[in-house]
């Protein structure tokens, strides 16, 4: 009996759904600090001026708390968007880990998800961009997460751009069974 490949082709729907998945959570990602941006710097100096209670300065200790809770949501913009940046590249490593090959004739079937792609991606920016050019104070913060918002609002062809580079990286290889033709044929 020929043994066959009984894999499937979940590998394409892995591969989006993992690009999907990096753009929801990037998306929230910024909103959530944004807002813990926004509630950090309203609380942090009203509890550094609190003054003396008793024995016990609580100036100094919101100092050492607060303040250092504000230096590192202040830092996070930037290990936020180095982390979004990292995950979408491991998205293309993803391909090489696994050694996904799929047969040709799934072109089509990963075209139509990337098209499906693109539609979410679009839909994403889209709302990210209504909360962006507001003039409150989240979009304020979001105006100041630079790289994040760069890659939220170019989401569309960032994602383009990676998922075609993992379609030429999955579809070039040669198939891993060529005793008998390939592709399991």
């Amino acid at each position: 009996m020929k043994e066959q490949n009984k894999k499937g082709q979940i590998g394409i729907v892995v591969f989006f759904a993992v690009l999907i998945a990096v753009l929801v959570i990037g998306f929230f990602a910024v909103m959530v600090l944004g807002v813990v941006d926004f509630a950090s710097d309203t609380v942090t100096p009203i509890m550094t001026d609190l003054g003396m209670v008793g024995d016990t300065n609580l100036s100094e200790a919101a100092e050492y708390s607060f303040g250092t809770a504000n230096n590192f949501i202040q830092a996070a913009p930037w290990v936020l968007g180095f982390s979004y940046v990292m995950a979408l590249v491991f998205t293309l490593v993803f391909i090489f880990i696994v050694g996904y090959n799929p047969h040709p004739a799934f072109i089509a079937f990963f075209i139509a998800l990337m098209i499906l792609m693109v539609f979410g991606a679009v839909i994403i920016s889209n709302m990210y961009q209504d909360i962006y050019t507001g003039t409150d104070e989240i979009a304020t913060r979001l105006q100041e997460q630079t790289l994040m918002s760069y890659m939220i609002l170019y989401s569309p062809a960032i994602l383009v751009i990676i998922s075609i580079i993992g379609g030429i990286l999955m579809f070039a290889r040669i198939a891993g069974n060529t005793q008998n033709g390939g592709y399991g044929i």
